[in-house]
């Protein structure tokens, strides 16, 4: 006789927006898979504008909610708060990152209600405040997470960092990487072309990119002068900065200094899952992260990746045994990166391969049953 299939567990998730961003992508994942679990799934946020993962959400039979905070300070919206939390003492409730993390912690106080999960998904994390200020948040933190019944970090690297910095006792610390879907990417077949027009190159010209939103941590100028290095040596190489923000002016300018012209392409937000596949060296340049979704992302597509060394890059690319590695702001070391793995195609799809054979075990139905086990526990 079979044991019984556990009974349906709600899930609460908080976070501050649904604007498209890595850990939005991670409830996106989580949820719709915990909802094919059979378990109700809530997805609370407090910004009203930019809401661009709501529509998937509820397609997937996600309830979503807006609980409104329009001011930093905003008693209205702690009061509605505390009244969602004290309405959901049968979920397990889990919120990401430092805004909703405190919110969450103050108004569940407010409600009785029991402890939340707070999800670290940075190496920085406190907001940067300045000197007394941020050690003045780091304190309060310290006693917030002595609130939490558990506080989850997506990479050693961001426990590590979270712990030594006192903002979290050691002993509430669990870590879960993110989850990937493997299964996304249309064939390189489909996606080459695609990504061709973007650039405007001809085969069988290689097309090395990045998927981000233009902001300064993702340090794209780095990239456009390692793109100037690389076409004094190879003109033929196309570059893709796929993504929008409010860098654009300052990426467009150096672009135009250095003389890259159509070598470096800035489409705007493009859709990674339909052309990722296609490139022959997936990027990253940023100066810190937590851990990056575009290179999961990569990794699970078999796309050969070259990354600065920030944030869990190296732990997730084992040192550089799956990829390649450089400090972060070298454009010269990122520029033989790029033309080394250009010279060596074959060694570079062979790591990619590893690669993917590495976060295979990251489905998004595994990862959910990493975080039911500690909400269990």
């Amino acid at each position: 006789m079979s044991a019984a299939a556990p009974p349906p567990e709600p899930l609460l998730f908080l976070i501050d927006e649904l604007e498209l961003g890595g850990s939005q992508r991670q409830i996106l994942l989580l949820a719709k898979a915990l909802r094919r679990k059979r378990h109700p799934v809530t997805v609370a946020y407090f910004r009203e504008t930019g809401a661009v993962v709501r529509p998937e959400l509820e397609a997937a039979g996600i309830d979503v909610r807006l609980v409104v905070k329009r001011r930093r300070i905003d008693p209205a919206f702690f009061l509605r708060l505390a009244r969602l939390l004290a309405s959901a003492r049968g979920a397990h409730v889990l919120s990401f990152g430092y805004t909703a993390n405190f919110w969450t912690r103050l108004a569940g106080l407010a409600a009785a209600a029991p402890p939340s999960i707070s999800c670290v998904r940075d190496l920085t994390y406190l907001p940067r405040a300045g000197g007394p200020v941020t050690r003045a948040l780091g304190r309060f933190e310290s006693l917030l997470a002595r609130r939490s019944r558990w506080v989850v970090a997506n990479s050693n690297v961001t426990a590590a960092s979270v712990t030594a910095r006192g903002l979290v006792p050691a002993g509430k610390l669990r870590v879960v990487p993110n989850a990937v879907d493997g299964t996304v990417f249309v064939p390189p077949a489909r996606a080459r072309p695609a990504l061709r027009a973007l650039v405007g190159g001809v085969e069988p010209e290689p097309i090395v990119g990045t998927m981000a939103r233009l902001v300064t941590p993702k340090d794209l100028p780095t990239l456009v002068r390692a793109a100037a290095r690389v076409a004094a040596r190879r003109p033929e190489v196309r570059f893709l900065i796929g993504g929008e923000g409010p860098e654009r002016a300052r990426l467009e300018a150096l672009r135009a200094e250095l003389g890259l012209g159509a070598r470096v392409a800035l489409p705007g937000t493009v859709p990674s899952r339909e052309l990722m596949t296609g490139l022959d060296v997936a990027l990253l340049t940023s100066s810190h992260e937590g851990m990056p979704n575009f290179v999961l992302e990569a990794m699970a597509a078999g796309v050969p990746v070259v990354s600065t060394r920030a944030g869990a890059v190296p732990e997730i690319l084992e040192e550089g045994a799956l990829g390649r590695l450089v400090a972060v702001g070298d454009d010269a070391g990122l520029a033989e990166a790029i033309l080394n793995s250009l010279a060596a195609p074959e060694a570079a799809r062979a790591t990619a391969g590893r690669a993917a054979a590495a976060v295979a075990g990251l489905s998004a139905e595994a990862i959910a049953e990493r975080y039911l086990a500690i909400l269990r526990a």
